[in-house]
């Protein structure tokens, strides 16, 4: 039965491919957002409205309400919503619905999920098993999008963990790729943060599978308690992804460890994981200009940033790199500080344009600026100050260099796309 169904929020990465899953099911749907985007202009081709920017008069005809886990309570349209006593409903309360109605295989961990996401969805779409999927990035084989409709009884997800997002989910297979303190705005320490894991685990009953690294400590720590059945990877298994780095072949080992669950055949796996080549903002080649090879990443954590880099750097031993990261949220920047400035050691230069804002307060902000990540970095870090004049710099002196790699998680990528 056809519903109205409103996202706020809607170009989020998880948001934007669950409307257009429902949108594909049949339902009428809408959505806004505070700024348009390439995943808002992606929608409207495909035939959702997209309001730029938030507002009451947006909300009418709806029956259901969705809405990103940032959008503030005192946000005008979810107001509007709740006094009209319309169906509202979190995006991770209706992914998790979405959950119930498939055989559901889920990745979750703090760095990974997507490449390991994408893996699995390549996996199953080679193998004949038609699944449904929504990932946190845009995949090539699935023209680009960041989701993919199937037949089959398969769902394939990226399971976020911010504000406990995945506790509404209902996996039959987990994947956890890694833990480690992050989203500290809200969890405020790192056993917070391993808790909620361990009551997701702890969630899922004896006949679901939990998928983990045990060379991960962390991962070890929060499966003592579980009812469900548990599979533990030591050895990094003989596979050849078409990408860089000792962490994408950890991501294959989960990949492939999950679609053994499904009784996939390992020659499929192997030839599937041979064929992968990434994703977007993932060591992305976006082109060359001249002899600069320019590389667009989202890496926002510093053992993300040190890991990618030093993948780079061993693909291309002797080449100059510069690397302009964007850092994504005050709150992150102050909590990892010293460690952000220790995770530029591949590079020969640094440029950090200013830090891009996202759910931070007022004193978050007063606390940390990117001038002090520039201190600690040392004398090859450089201030760019605003977007425009990082990439004015990078204009005049791209040609200085063998490989560009714009990184964050904010609109960094905007300076070379």
């Amino acid at each position: 039965m056809e519903k109205q169904i409103h996202f706020i929020g809607i170009g989020g990465i998880g948001t934007s491919a669950l409307a257009q899953i429902l949108k594909h099911q049949g339902h009428k749907v809408s959505g806004s957002d505070l700024n348009s985007s390439e995943i808002t202009e992606q929608l409207e081709l495909n035939g959702i409205k997209v309001y730029i920017g938030h507002d009451e008069s947006h909300i009418n005809e709806q029956e259901i309400v969705i809405y990103s886990p940032a959008i503030p309570e005192e946000n005008p349209e979810l107001l509007k919503a709740h006094q009209l006593g319309l169906h509202c409903m979190s995006y991770p309360e209706a992914l998790g619905e979405l959950t119930e109605k498939y055989t559901t295989i889920a990745v979750a961990g703090t760095h990974g999920k997507s490449t390991t996401t994408a893996m699995i969805a390549l996996i199953l779409n080679d193998a004949g098993l038609d699944p449904t999927v929504v990932i946190g990035t845009k995949i090539r084989e699935f023209n680009e999008q960041n989701f993919r409709i199937g037949k089959s009884k398969y769902l394939v997800i990226e399971a976020c963990e911010y504000k406990k997002s995945f506790s509404y989910l209902h996996p039959d297979i987990l994947v956890i790729t890694n833990i480690e303190a992050e989203h500290l705005d809200y969890y405020k320490n790192e056993e917070n943060y391993k808790q909620a894991f361990r009551e997701l685990v702890n969630s899922l009953p004896e006949k679901a599978t939990v998928i983990i690294n045990a060379n991960d400590q962390p991962s070890l720590e929060i499966i003592k308690d579980a009812k469900a059945n548990i599979i533990q990877w030591h050895q990094i298994k003989d596979l050849k992804p078409g990408v860089a780095g000792k962490f994408n072949l950890e991501n294959a080992t989960a990949a492939a460890h999950a679609a053994e669950a499904l009784e996939i055949p390992a020659e499929q796996i192997e030839k599937s994981i041979r064929n992968f080549k990434g994703t977007w903002r993932r060591m992305e080649y976006v082109k060359r200009v001249g002899e600069t090879e320019f590389i667009d990443d989202y890496a926002h954590h510093p053992t993300e940033i040190k890991a990618t880099l030093g993948a780079i750097r061993e693909k291309h031993p002797d080449a100059k790199i510069l690397c302009i990261f964007q850092p994504h949220q005050y709150s992150r920047t102050h909590h990892l500080l010293n460690e952000f400035a220790g995770s530029f050691a591949a590079v020969d230069q640094v440029v950090i344009p200013n830090i891009y804002q996202v759910r931070d307060s007022e004193a978050d902000i007063a606390k940390v600026s990117a001038k002090d990540l520039v201190t600690l970095i040392g004398k090859k870090a450089w201030d760019g100050h605003s977007l425009g004049e990082t990439a004015q710099w990078l204009e005049d002196n791209y040609q200085k260099f063998d490989i560009v790699v714009t990184m964050g998680a904010g609109n960094i990528s905007k300076i070379i796309r």
